[in-house]
């Protein structure tokens, strides 16, 4: 490997105005009984940027006054104005006059990165409001990021147990045409999970496999919402699984990684700081200190142990065959997947994750040939 610095360049769907230029590090609904301290603690935390999704007009209002004065990137929405969940609000259909008297009132303020468009459009007269919405932000204020984000395989529409989920996102894709191709799953303790199988036989697996399908085709980056919280109430949530779900999607080339959510995790109710503030400081100092290179590496492969949906065909579509590797051969040990990419340069870069929650292990990696190896931090 050349040691050379990696040019880093904005990314962006083409069909788009705003650009993407570092890795993003979010929280949704970022918000507490002490806006401030929840604020503060999330900064703290190293959250680089805080959503308000489904903000009340007063918390809109507090959190962008304390993130100005925090310098903390914001992702804006007042609930109350604009914006939607599913098929919450879409019978306000927004005039552009209030898209454009929003942009004016927004623009003075530098922590706004971007509004917060729809959560979870899914069927055709949603997805067709959020792109209405998101082109209108992107006229009145072409600097900042229309966001949305997809709603994941579980729902009870869209799923792949009937064959309709490919279809939907597609769909989303192409009827939305976003800047950046976010996508949400939260699996600890769906109906499915068991603590003796974790995530072998995990859809979220299929959804990440296809978002990163169609980031490819429609060239949208990648932005993934994991679990940060006991979502579900399941009678076990530890950190370990927090930090899998992050390393997962980063194999699969995401530049943002977007957690649900930092209250209840992160921060308790009242703001103040949560069970696991600490963990999360640690693991997101790793993804400061990793982000410029994730920016800059393309995901070439993602390789699997046997034992990941071994009998699902769903997976059949994404599932990347280690003879092809530049540089991997034989398999993968038990719970073991590896993630292939690759630089400016040509240079080959493995991302290697445990996917036992509980312990770490030593894995092996076969070569077809003998290479150099340098670790990336």
């Amino acid at each position: 490997m050349e040691h050379r610095i990696l040019k880093r360049y904005p990314i962006g769907n083409p069909r788009r105005l705003w650009f993407q230029d570092n890795f993003v590090l979010s929280t949704f609904a970022a918000h507490g009984d002490s806006m401030r301290d929840a604020l503060e603690n999330c900064a703290d935390a190293g959250f680089n940027m805080v959503e308000l999704g489904w903000a009340s007009h007063e918390h809109a209002q507090e959190a962008l006054r304390i993130c100005e004065e925090l310098n903390l990137p914001l992702l804006y929405q007042d609930f109350s104005v604009f914006g939607g969940m599913q098929e919450r609000n879409l019978e306000r259909h927004i005039a552009p006059s209030v898209a454009r008297k929003l942009a004016d009132e927004i623009r003075p303020w530098k922590c706004v990165v971007g509004y917060y468009v729809w959560d979870e459009p899914y069927v055709e007269d949603q997805l067709a409001e959020t792109r209405y919405q998101m082109d209108l932000f992107q006229k009145e204020d072409p600097a900042r990021l229309p966001f949305t984000v997809a709603i994941p395989s579980y729902n009870s529409k869209y799923t792949w147990e009937n064959g309709e989920f490919p279809a939907y996102l597609r769909r989303y894709a192409e009827i939305i045409d976003p800047p950046q191709l976010s996508l949400d799953f939260y699996p600890i303790g769906l109906r499915w999970y068991t603590d003796e199988k974790q995530l072998d036989d995990s859809l979220m697996w299929c959804d990440l496999g296809l978002m990163r399908q169609i980031g490819r085709e429609y060239q949208m980056p990648l932005w993934f919402y994991y679990q940060g919280m006991n979502l579900y109430k399941y009678k076990r949530f530890e950190f370990p699984m927090v930090r899998m779900l992050m390393y997962a999607a980063a194999m699969y080339g995401v530049k943002g990684l977007q957690q649900f959510t930092a209250v209840g995790s992160v921060i308790n109710g009242d703001g103040s700081r949560g069970q696991f503030f600490e963990e999360q400081k640690e693991i997101h100092g790793e993804f400061r200190r990793l982000g410029n290179t994730l920016m800059a590496l393309e995901n070439r492969y993602v390789f699997h142990s046997a034992d990941l949906l071994a009998d699902y065909p769903y997976y059949d579509d994404f599932r990347d065959d280690i003879a092809d590797s530049a540089v991997l051969c034989g398999e993968l040990a038990a719970r073991v997947s590896v993630g292939e990419f690759e630089d400016a340069y040509g240079n080959i870069y493995l991302l290697v994750l445990n996917r036992d929650f509980d312990g770490a292990k030593t894995v092996e990696l076969k070569f077809k040939e003998n290479v150099r190896l340098y670790s990336v931090s």
